[in-house]
């Protein structure tokens, strides 16, 4: 890769590098947009940028200014001009007050924030917040880092902390802060999946620099530092960490965000209160959040979503089924929206345990599938997945692994005979009952499955034990949220010995091609690094994924503010 000569305006310097890519049309907008702020370039820069790329329409012909109009002489006096009224507030203008009533998936007691593995702390974040967020177009923004740098190998990263910023305890939030949570998630003991995101970092590579500035000093170059640092495991404790985040006051559950905690019941709800004193402003410059406080209750099912929002007792549903769209739809005041991000239900095939300790085994039961069968019956709106973690949305996306897979039930059974199971075998696949279309591909892989020999019996389990054993069990139907970077749950699933690997699945030549991936600022040669990722994935690795899921929330017509990516509560209004 040529590295073009640095310009002052641009902090990396492959920025120039990359908006020739955007100007030439080899990246897309939302690609130029995701990588240059990645790299440490602004919004505001960034914006101007793709503005002043923008061409202007061609005239037809030459413009003829118009003609002045003329103004009769009159003697009539002229009326004083009368004073205006005082401007009312449009209608788009964030109001104060209210109470949010919304859902959220599950909300077990986690012990550990760092350590939370099931998304509990999606809720937490509106208590203690990250150093990044990201928003639905998967752009990484400053929120406790204000903002940060590279090195032109990606190999030293400078993180400058906002500063004025104190815990809802009083506490002023500085550097000693965000040193002592790098140093608790990358404790092997602390069990939490931020290791696996910084798996590029040693504890030796955090430095502080001063009181408002970390440098990290990484193990080997990495080019999503700040994407790594939005997800729910990275909250931010004081020094010290927390006696009990979750305990269910506002004492325990200490952090910077624009809520308190008032109540916590595991599994049941949880309250939120307001911050007076949040260090955030909104537009009409006093702090934020808007909301007097949010009550955020476990789901259900989809026909309680459904009654409940109906007969508003509900301002928001966090996830609603495709069996409930159509309905959803029929009502006015209600608004569905539609997610199209790489978040999937993987079928995961346990890679240390037998029979699936066989690649054979693996690729049999991949061969199984009718790929667009499934779609049909469990997400016909979703997109076609094909064996791997890449997504179409994600920058380094290849499609030439995405093809000439069809159902061939010999190629299967011919797979098994190799493997010692000439007659097939027996086997139990256990999922959770929400959302509906897990234990639904359960079922149809089950039907396809049995003309190869492989009979599978389907186990549903109530929501809770199921999650609580989710690392143990040898054969199941998972759930995973997407991620911004195309290697993120790879890299928490797959590589070895990471914290979230249910596949207990280990290719030490994969996870070099993962790091080579993770090294590489260029974006063109990163995606033909990615195309091998996708085949090791599809040949190799315990995954199996037929589609790539359609998410539905619904609020209300008087919700303003939400992200679905983000999860912030604080922007959030009511009219």
């Amino acid at each position: 890769m040529e590295i073009i000569k640095k310009k002052r305006e641009d902090v990396h310097p492959y920025i120039p590098e990359l908006k020739e890519l955007y100007r030439g049309r080899r990246i897309t907008r939302r690609e130029f947009m995701r990588n240059a702020a990645i790299l440490g370039l602004s919004l505001s820069s960034a914006s101007a940028f793709l503005a002043a790329c923008a061409r202007a329409p061609e005239p037809t012909s030459t413009p003829v200014p118009p003609a002045p109009t003329a103004v009769p002489p009159t003697s009539t006096p002229v009326p004083p001009t009368a004073t205006p009224e005082p401007t009312a507030l449009p209608p788009d203008f964030p109001r104060r007050g209210g109470t949010m009533r919304t859902t959220y998936g599950w909300m077990p007691y986690m012990e550990d924030p760092a350590a939370d593995g099931v998304g509990t702390g999606n809720v937490g974040r509106n208590i203690a917040e990250t150093l990044t967020w990201v928003d639905d177009d998967n752009v990484p923004h400053p929120l406790l880092c204000e903002r940060w740098e590279a090195s032109e190998d990606a190999k030293e990263w400078t993180l400058y902390i906002q500063q004025g910023v104190t815990f809802n305890n009083g506490k002023p939030f500085n550097a000693d802060d965000v040193v002592w949570n790098f140093m608790h998630w990358l404790d092997p003991d602390a069990g939490s999946g931020m290791r696996a995101k910084l798996s590029m970092l040693s504890s030796t590579g955090v430095e502080k620099v001063d009181e408002y500035t970390v440098k990290l000093h990484l193990d080997r170059p990495f080019y999503g530092i700040p994407w790594q640092l939005y997800d729910y495991p990275g909250l931010i404790a004081p020094e010290g960490g927390w006696d009990d985040f979750y305990h269910g006051d506002a004492e325990h559950a200490i952090g910077t965000g624009p809520f308190l905690m008032k109540e916590f019941i595991p599994d049941e709800r949880m309250e939120l209160v307001r911050r007076e004193d949040y260090w955030q402003n909104g537009v009409d410059g006093k702090p934020l959040p808007y909301l007097d406080g949010v009550i955020i209750r476990v789901g259900g099912d989809d026909a309680s979503k459904l009654a409940a929002i109906v007969g508003d007792e509900l301002d928001m549903v966090d996830t609603v089924g495709e069996g409930i769209v159509e309905e959803l739809e029929k009502r006015e005041h209600i608004v569905l929206g539609l997610v199209d991000n790489p978040w999937s239900s993987p079928i995961v095939m346990r890679c240390d345990m037998s029979p699936f300790d066989d690649p054979r085994v693996r690729n049999a039961l991949k061969w199984c599938q009718d790929r667009e069968r499934i779609r049909e019956l469990c997400m016909p709106k979703g997109r076609l997945a094909w064996d791997h973690w890449v997504h179409p949305h994600h920058e380094g996306w290849c499609p030439d692994t995405d093809k000439d897979r069809p159902q061939d039930i010999e190629k299967a059974k011919a797979l098994l005979a190799e493997a010692g199971y000439p007659d097939g075998f027996e086997i139990e696949i256990v999922t959770a009952p929400t959302p509906v279309h897990r234990p639904a591909y359960a079922q149809v892989l089950k039907e396809m499955a049995a003309p190869a020999g492989i009979k599978i019996n389907v186990n549903v389990m109530p929501a809770t034990p199921f999650w609580d054993q989710w690392m143990e069990w040898p054969f199941l139907v998972s759930g995973w949220s997407g991620r911004p970077l195309a290697t993120d749950n790879i890299g928490l699933g797959m590589r070895c010995g990471a914290a979230w690997n249910e596949f207990h699945y280990c290719n030490e030549e994969f996870d070099a091609l993962l790091d080579e991936v993770e090294a590489t600022v260029d974006v063109e040669k990163r995606r033909q690094l990615l195309c091998q990722v996708q085949r090791m994935m599809q040949e190799d690795s315990g995954l199996l994924v037929s589609f790539w899921n359609i998410d539905y929330y619904a609020y209300q017509q008087r919700v303003h503010g939400y992200s679905y990516a983000s999860m912030q509560y604080g922007p959030v209004w009511l009219s």
